[in-house]
C-alpha cells in the first residue's frame, strides 16, 4: 500500500484508504491480465501491445503510422517498433495509397483478421462480467465513479507532466 496512506487518520481517511487500495488492486489485476501473452486463434502468443495494435488497425483500415499512434495514445516510435514485429509475423501488411506515394498505411492480413476477431471474442467474454456489474449501478452511481476517475486521471496527468 502507499506509504502516505499510513499517515492519514480518522474514519473518513480510512474509507479513502480502502477506496484507493481497491482501485490499485483492480488496476494491478488488469496489469497482470495484460502482461500475459495469449493466443487469439492465430496460433501465436501475442502480447498486449501487439494485439492492441492489431485491434486498432482492424478498426481503422488503411491507417498511417501517425494516426495509429494518436489513436492508440502512444509514441510513433512505439508503434513503429510494434508494427515491424507484426509485419514479420504476417499479421499486417503495409502499402502506399494510390493518391499519396509518400504515405505508408497498414491493413490486416487474414492472420491478423483472425487474431482481431479472436480478441473481440476474448474481450467480450472477459468484460461481460464487468459490464454486468456496471449495468446494475444506478445512473448517479455511474456519474460519481466517472467523475472520480476523470478527476484522478487529470491529477495523475498533471503529476506526470510536472515530473517530465
Amino acid at each position: 500500500m502507499l506509504t502516505w496512506c499510513i499517515l492519514m487518520i480518522g474514519d473518513k481517511m480510512k474509507n479513502y484508504n480502502k477506496l484507493i487500495e481497491l482501485y490499485f488492486r483492480s488496476h494491478n489485476m488488469f496489469k497482470l491480465m495484460e502482461n500475459k501473452p495469449r493466443d487469439f486463434g492465430s496460433g501465436d502468443l501475442l502480447y498486449t501491445t501487439e494485439i492492441h495494435t492489431i485491434e486498432s488497425i482492424g478498426k481503422n483500415s488503411g491507417i498511417n503510422l501517425t494516426k495509429l499512434a494518436e489513436y492508440m495514445g502512444v509514441s510513433k516510435s512505439a508503434v513503429s517498433k510494434t508494427t515491424k514485429k507484426l509485419l514479420k509475423k504476417n499479421y499486417i501488411i503495409k502499402s502506399r495509397p494510390v493518391d499519396n506515394q509518400k504515405e505508408v498505411i497498414f491493413n490486416l492480413t487474414d492472420k491478423g483478421r483472425k487474431a482481431f476477431q479472436g480478441h473481440e471474442i476474448f474481450s467480450q467474454e472477459v468484460f461481460e462480467r464487468i459490464f454486468d456489474i456496471l449495468k446494475n449501478l444506478k445512473e448517479n452511481e455511474v456519474t460519481i465513479i466517472e467523475n472520480y476517475l476523470k478527476k484522478m486521471n487529470k491529477e495523475l496527468s498533471e503529476i506526470l507532466r510536472r515530473e517530465s
